[in-house]
């Protein structure tokens, strides 16, 4: 797309009506059916040029998260909870949480590389655990059966719903409280139902979480990284 001032990426699916515009970064990306032309496409676009602009503005204003140093006494979050770093030299390289202490230890010499490494493993088994035994809790609860549940890294979402099913989470919203990790797997679970951001979808995820949109905007306003 050259007619816009900012990057557009036309995603094509077998969708058959509904068009969805969503920010990825600094860039546009638009899901559309594959019947549907460039020039429509453009027209979609134009016509949300204006809350396309300003939001794009909002997210380039929003506070930058500081680049994480790996050093003792320095925040990371687990389940909503801040705990402070502690790093130890030790046989084993392993991660646990002692009190309000995330406790990194160490088989080999104290590099930043290693404990970010040791720390994201950690992170991720955590989510993969939780994240599983929720999604297949509230899945009963909403009668609907994901294919498969898997860990991704994103960088700019935290799930996806495939067309076939298919259930993707950002590891990273391990570190959320544990009522935004839920609306997550509500908001994932209900695309089972309605495959689109449609007023329709939006109340079957308003029947099994009310407060939904609290949660939606403490997602929009929060970094949440270990980088």
């Amino acid at each position: 797309m050259q007619n816009f001032n900012f990057p557009v990426e036309v995603v094509r699916t077998n969708r058959k009506k509904s068009a969805t515009i969503k920010l990825d970064g600094s860039k546009v990306r638009i899901n559309v059916p594959r019947s549907l032309s460039d020039r429509k496409v453009e027209e979609l676009i134009e016509k949300r040029r204006a809350w396309i602009e300003t939001k794009l503005q909002q997210q380039a204003l929003k506070p930058q998260p500081q680049k994480k140093q790996y050093v003792d006494g320095e925040g990371f979050f687990y389940l909503g909870k801040s705990y402070q770093l502690k790093i130890l030299m030790g046989k084993n390289d392993q991660v646990k949480i002692s009190k309000n202490f995330l406790v990194v230890t160490l088989k080999d010499q104290n590099l930043q590389t290693a404990i970010r490494s040791i720390l994201e493993s950690w992170y991720r088994e955590r989510a993969e655990e939780l994240l599983t035994k929720k999604t297949i809790q509230l899945a009963k609860v909403i009668d609907v059966h994901p294919r498969q549940i898997s860990i991704k890294n994103y960088r700019s979402r935290w799930g996806s719903c495939s067309s076939t099913g298919d259930l993707y989470y950002n590891w990273r919203i391990i570190q959320a409280p544990i009522n935004i990790i839920d609306y997550v797997i509500v908001h994932e679970l209900c695309h089972l139902i309605e495959h689109n951001h449609s007023p329709r979808y939006w109340s079957h995820v308003s029947k099994y979480f009310p407060k939904w949109k609290e949660c939606r905007d403490w997602l929009k306003n929060t970094t949440i990284n270990i980088y």
